[in-house]
């Protein structure tokens, strides 16, 4: 992004849009931890993507599923920084808490809450959740 991008970025929203969100999600059967690390890294990239296409500015994409096992995902827009619990590998998750942030410069709340949730559910769904 240019500079002037960049600042025309600012000036349009010049507070930060934030989305956060805790969700418990129940399975209708077991899903194993590399299928839902799969899920929310898409979550992490397709927000950066969406800001990246309209000029904005991230500021941080945080998730945090707790469960039995952990995994932390975040990113300042580049790369994808990626923790698990020391057990994480050989997991399957019959329920988990999810916790995800986006702070995003330069958008509305609301077009990165639409964006957000819209996604999340695309990611969440072939997850075989209990309504």
């Amino acid at each position: 992004m240019s500079e002037q991008n960049s600042l025309g970025c600012l000036t349009k929203h010049p507070d930060p849009a934030i989305f956060s969100e805790s969700l418990s999600l129940i399975f209708s059967e077991k899903v194993k931890s590399e299928t839902i690390q799969q899920s929310l890294t898409r979550w992490v990239e397709e927000i950066r993507d969406w800001a990246k296409d309209n000029a904005y500015f991230v500021g941080h994409i945080k998730v945090f599923l707790e469960g039995r096992e952990n995994l932390w995902l975040s990113s300042t827009g580049r790369s994808i920084n990626i923790k698990r619990s020391e057990g994480w590998s050989e997991w399957s998750a019959d329920k988990a808490v999810l916790s995800v942030t986006a702070i995003i410069f330069g958008s509305s709340k609301a077009a990165l809450r639409e964006a957000a949730q819209e996604r999340l559910r695309a990611c969440l769904n072939c997850l075989n959740l209990i309504p």
